[in-house]
């Protein structure tokens, strides 16, 4: 059978198996939450998660760089402006008299300042190089997070799909003990049964309730880990429309192959080779000389006082000068500075690429676990409801004949017991099988 062909009956047999798991429970839980859909609760963390919003800054950072790396083709200007005032006395050492200093006791400048580098040795091109290798992991790194706050989300969302689901099927447990309490109650009173007859159907009673609280509680540890992930100020919980799946048909494992080889993982890892590859070839740049050129205009000004409130200058004198330099500067040794970064860089590039070869390899495994995964819970879901189906129509059958007196009470419990475990277990198979399509679903970058 295909795997397409298996998704489709294993989403219809789910279809067919949720009447026997007990009605659905309230819209509104009995802790207030409010349900949302997957839809829903996957918008609400791209928004929030903290993943999410770190990767957003990385992409502002990146955006920034990238700018910072165009703007280094640029003169750089600076200009500044001074004032001040010099006052004071001198002493003659022969007559001991006070002398007021002579000259202009005011004075103003500013200075217009462009400097530029005509040569760097190729820094600025490899910088924008490893720049722009930056800003494709930052935006790759933002889909890895935005893929993994959808796991996280969809884990959370279908654990509370699956407690609701125990929970109904716990209520069904709660009144078939609660009706067969009754009748062994009422065959005791006629004679016709033991009285351990009903002490067993106690147990079966109690042992049903502790179920249903089971439930109620998992429900609600999985409402608030879902309020978590998403980021919600409010409770939330998983929709009851969302309790079924639909029948989806997956790529074949050829095609899913292909998609993992280029998955969000694999992107990463690809992207930070490529910065480590820019960084080597910028630090190598170190070597080469670099020229710059510098222009400076300055203008100065000295006045010998003020005259009225408008500051008006008597007596002013200034000066402008205009000066153009070139400078070529060359390392010859600077404590083996350089040699140290080249060795950091080309550990950092081994480094990095070692991680790609292991991500890759990563991809391949987790690829034929999380598929292989998906199929045997598929085959898990088909195998449970044909053991329902058995187990129900074993205990209708039980039921007649100790109705009649034809079988113990032993017969019917046991009975009882298999319908109970088989349905727990369509619901752990339908649970594994969510999970495994939401990782492959990270694994290959795309909603299967």
């Amino acid at each position: 059978m295909k795997l397409g062909q298996s998704v489709g009956l294993a989403m219809v047999g789910a279809v067919l198996v949720a009447a026997p798991l007990g009605a659905q429970p309230p819209a509104v839980p009995e802790d207030g939450a409010r349900p949302v859909s997957l839809q829903e609760a996957i918008d609400m963390a791209s928004r929030n998660a903290p993943a999410a919003v770190q990767a957003r800054g990385l992409n502002r950072n990146a955006a920034a760089a990238r700018r910072q790396a165009v703007a280094s083709y640029f003169p750089t200007i600076n200009l500044s402006a001074t004032s001040g005032n010099t006052q004071g006395t001198t002493i003659n050492s022969f007559n001991g008299q006070l002398t007021a200093l002579s000259g202009n006791p005011w004075s103003y400048g500013n200075t217009l300042r462009m400097d530029l580098d005509l040569f760097d040795g190729g820094r600025r091109f490899s910088e924008a190089r490893r720049i722009r290798a930056t800003a494709d992991v930052a935006e790759v790194a933002a889909t890895t997070a935005r893929f993994d706050a959808t796991l996280q989300v969809k884990q959370q969302f279908y654990a509370a799909l699956a407690a609701r689901e125990s929970a109904a099927a716990a209520r069904a447990q709660l009144e078939q003990a609660d009706q067969q309490l009754k009748a062994s109650t009422a065959r005791v009173a006629a004679g016709v049964a033991t009285k351990s007859d009903s002490l067993r159907s106690a147990i079966l009673l109690g042992n049903a309730q502790l179920a249903v609280l089971t439930a109620e509680n998992d429900l609600r540890v999985a409402n608030a880990s879902l309020t978590r992930v998403s980021g919600s100020t409010t409770t939330i919980t998983a929709s009851a429309a969302d309790t079924l799946d639909t029948p989806v048909a997956l790529p074949s494992e050829v095609e899913l192959t292909m998609l993992a080889s280029d998955g969000p993982a694999i992107r990463l890892a690809q992207s930070n080779v490529a910065v480590a590859k820019a960084a080597k070839q910028s630090q190598r740049t170190s070597y080469l000389p670099t020229l710059g050129m510098s222009f400076q205009y300055a203008f100065n000004q000295n006045s010998a006082g003020f005259a009225g409130r408008n500051l008006l200058l008597v007596g002013s004198e200034h000066a402008t000068r205009q000066t153009m330099n070139f400078n070529i500067n060359y390392p010859l040794f600077n404590g083996l500075l350089r040699e140290s970064q080249s060795v950091q860089a080309d550990v950092t590039l081994t480094n990095a690429e070692a991680q790609l070869r292991d991500v890759q390899l990563a991809a391949k495994q987790n690829l034929t676990t999380n598929l292989r995964s998906l199929q045997n819970a598929m085959a898990r879901v088909q195998v449970q409801m044909a053991a329902i189906a058995a187990a129900e129509e074993d205990l209708r059958v039980q039921q007649q004949r100790y109705a009649l007196g034809a079988s113990t009470l032993l017969d019917l419990l046991t009975s009882q017991t298999t319908l109970n475990q088989a349905r727990q277990a369509l619901i752990q198979a339908r649970l594994d099988s969510r999970i495994a399509r939401a990782q492959l679903s990270v694994l290959i970058g795309r909603e299967l």
